[in-house]
């Protein structure tokens, strides 16, 4: 590994990451949509949840096969071929009239989706010195939170102005113009790296020998579960929770979410630095486990202020930030393969979120009162919200007690 980054890593780098920005619009959108998806496709809360988490389904299936491929050919074809598949899938999401089109819009952008991460963490791992891996990271995370910002308030700003549908077509056009971009800027082969010349492994032996490494299956589940802030609240759940609570439109409601994942923007950074300054990545993920469950029990049972709330939901996101955190922790314990073990972490961060998505809703569905709305769709009420979504910050005191059985890797890194 060179002990300097040259220009033309930055440039493929950073394209990756605006395409990882992309995906996260495409992913996050639909939480400005609930209402509207749910009059058009006569959906109840589950049946919703059911329908966004399709994207879960394939992002989660296709992790491991997208991290193995980028260790081997590298990101240029993959990415690409991925940027059309996110393509094809708005278009089908956005020209549904059934509800099983719309599922398979969803699984095809998830699938074009599943590479967007481990392709920018590979790209670090292999250009840049060791030491940095951890800021990139965080970077990386800053990038898709951004993604998560314009997939909140500008896009329930177009929802309310030219309706859902028109809106992915829009989304569709400019995922056309990043597909043009990556296939005419990053290079068809990339240079070879020294772990892609490591021993003749197969690939299904060390996917099983990172199984068996609980020093990269915990941090991954670790990380599961504190970016359940995330996957399943600011992504789904936040916008109609902020509604039923504070009984407000879309559009108001909908800056929670960019609060929240500006608040991740700034954590994934200054908390990267910061356990780079303590010389603790585990120290780091603890408090900041532990910090945010609090902070979401005070969101939930004690805030009735919607400006407090804000502050509140920006401090969840900022110290959801120290997820990434995690990352570097399997791979610095897996390193002659960092796109597999990378891989193999987002793939059990996003199964995790993919178990809980539609678990709030069958938890919403649980606790309805029986209210019925004047469109004939179920009105869940803020208490139904707090019964269901109680089980993120319970998830968060897991991920705390989990990360007491973490070991130190902050020293293995050295250029």
């Amino acid at each position: 590994m060179e002990s300097k980054a040259n220009a033309r890593s930055w440039i493929i780098w950073g394209l990756a990451t605006i395409f990882y920005l992309y995906e996260l619009v495409l992913r996050v959108s639909p939480s400005v949509m609930t209402n509207d998806l749910m009059e058009t496709f006569n959906a109840t809360s589950t049946v919703l949840g059911i329908l966004v988490s399709f994207y879960y389904y394939s992002y989660t299936i296709l992790q491991l096969p997208c991290g193995i491929i980028l260790d081997k050919l590298g990101p240029r074809n993959l990415v690409g071929v991925s940027a059309v598949l996110c393509i094809i899938g708005a278009l089908l999401f956005a020209s549904s009239d059934k509800i099983y089109i719309a599922q398979i819009g969803r699984f095809l952008i998830g699938a074009g989706s599943a590479c967007a991460f481990v392709s920018c963490l590979q790209i670090a791992a292999n250009s840049f010195p060791k030491k940095y891996f951890v800021i990139l990271v965080g970077i990386t995370n800053m990038m898709g939170t951004f993604g998560g910002l314009l997939g909140g308030f500008p896009i329930a700003r177009s929802v309310n102005s030219i309706g859902w549908r028109s809106t992915t077509f829009v989304l569709s056009a400019i995922g056309f113009v990043i597909a043009v971009l990556i296939f005419a800027i990053i290079p068809k082969t990339q240079k070879k790296q020294e772990q892609e010349n490591r021993s003749g492994e197969s690939a299904i032996s060390s996917v099983i020998a990172l199984l068996k490494n609980n020093q990269v299956v915990l941090p991954s589940v670790i990380s599961g579960l504190m970016y359940l802030t995330i996957s399943v609240f600011a992504e789904l759940w936040i916008v109609p929770f902020f509604m039923a609570k504070f009984e407000i439109n879309n559009e108001t409601a909908s800056l929670a979410s960019a609060v929240i994942f500006i608040g991740v923007a700034v954590g994934s950074i200054a908390l990267a630095i910061f356990a780079r300054r303590i010389k603790s990545y585990v120290k780091t993920i603890k408090f900041s486990a532990i910090l945010t469950a609090l902070s979401f029990l005070l969101l939930i049972f004690v805030s009735d202020n919607l400006y407090s709330s804000f502050v509140i939901v920006f401090v969840i996101g900022f110290l959801t930030g120290a997820q990434a955190i995690n990352f570097t922790c399997a791979k610095n314990n897996a390193p002659e393969v960092p796109g597999t073990t990378v891989a193999l972490s987002n793939c059990i961060v996003m199964l995790i979120g993919a178990i809980f998505q539609p678990l709030i809703g069958v938890l919403l569905d649980f606790f309805w009162t029986g209210i019925i709305g004047e469109n004939g769709l179920r009105v869940y009420d803020a208490v139904c919200y707090r019964n269901a979504i109680i089980v993120i910050p319970a998830s968060l005191v897991v991920a705390y007690l989990l990360s007491f059985f973490l070991k130190e890797t902050i020293h293995l890194e050295h250029d």
